[in-house]
């Protein structure tokens, strides 16, 4: 869906919070979890998402389309911001602990295979 014909109503929803977090991992990764709008256009959920995609540039987005009443889309506004948890401070450090250990262990590869590139022009030089 175009995001300019996506229409944004009164939300309960006030403040978007820090959405520097959320505008990385959009960048890095795309969208993971599709904006909602009704039949109309009219946002459902995902509204932090539109504003970090309006920010980004993006011209189109993908969307899941709902055929509800208002009752319905303020039931899901509702739902959506508070069933999710957030991680456990344990949680959250494991995994870092195993986010920090895979970029690490990328980098040492990247290093080994570059140090056995430059060992290999040191032997045989480099041919043209």
């Amino acid at each position: 869906m175009k995001v300019k014909d996506i229409i944004v109503k009164k939300r309960i929803r006030k403040d978007l919070g820090n959405l520097s977090l959320l505008k990385n991992s959009i960048e890095k990764y795309g969208l993971l979890s599709p904006l909602v709008v009704n039949t109309k256009g009219v946002l459902i959920a995902g509204e932090r998402r539109l504003t970090v995609i309006k920010e980004l540039g993006w011209e189109e987005v993908t969307v899941v389309i709902k055929d509800i009443s208002y009752k319905e889309a303020l039931a899901i506004e509702i739902d959506e911001n508070i069933t999710r948890k957030d991680f456990e401070t344990i949680e959250l450090a494991q995994g870092l602990q195993k986010k920090h250990k895979l970029n690490r262990n990328i980098f040492l590869k990247i290093g080994d295979f570059f140090k056995e590139l430059w060992n290999k022009i040191l032997k045989n030089g480099i041919k043209k």
